[in-house]
């Protein structure tokens, strides 16, 4: 199965950029997520792109550096706002306080299948 995968940097000056890989991406390697992501400890967590005006929603995984917040890296709010996307759509089975666990530090890695379907919305995504 093929995967597609939208880097997200931490600074919004720099154009999140796209990878097509065949497989499941690596976590290690000179393209790596733990590269990608500019860390030694990769944490996966649920995410999701949506755009209500054009009904869409895309479901992924979010690679992201498990102690961002820790080494007080920068907060993405890109990333954060798929981390929101996700979570709000099963709010009712959350904690009063999930809006806090939306936040991600640092650089991450949008990850989902790569159908001809979400090729076009992760082009959408990146022509924004």
């Amino acid at each position: 199965m093929d995967y597609l995968t939208l880097r997200i940097p931490t600074d919004t000056k720099n154009k999140m950029t796209s990878t097509t890989w065949t497989g499941e991406p690596p976590l290690q390697g000179s393209n790596g997520m733990y590269e990608q992501c500019g860390c030694n400890m990769v944490q996966v967590v649920p995410a999701a792109y949506a755009d209500v005006r054009e009904n869409i929603y895309l479901e992924g995984n979010l690679y992201c550096d498990e102690e961002g917040m820790l080494k007080d890296r920068p907060r993405n709010w890109r990333a954060g706002q798929l981390r929101y996307w996700f979570m709000k759509k099963i709010e009712d089975q959350l904690t009063p306080d999930w809006r806090d666990w939306c936040n991600i530090a640092g650089d991450a890695v949008f990850v989902v299948e790569g159908t001809d379907k979400n090729i076009k919305i992760m082009e959408a995504i990146l022509d924004s």
